[in-house]
């Protein structure tokens, strides 16, 4: 059995403009991610894989809790 799961892309989105990070460009350099990976991300396109999300979390200063909010609470509540 497959589970899968979405990202509150746009509380990412809101913690990247929190930390001054305005553009997919910036949020790559600061996060060390390349762009190609991250742009389908922010587009709700592709999920962030563990390492990407790891990536993210701490480029972003993100708590555990706030990472765990955006990356994996909705799914745990749809099961």
């Amino acid at each position: 059995m497959s589970k899968t799961y979405t990202v509150d892309i746009q509380a990412l989105r809101d913690q990247a403009e929190r930390k001054g990070i305005h553009s997919a460009e910036e949020l790559s350099e600061k996060s060390g991610i390349n762009k190609e990976v991250l742009l389908p991300i922010l587009e709700g396109r592709s999920l962030p894989s563990y390492d990407i999300m790891v990536g993210l979390a701490t480029a972003l200063e993100l708590s555990p809790e706030l990472a765990g909010a955006i990356f994996f609470d909705n799914n745990l509540r749809n099961r």
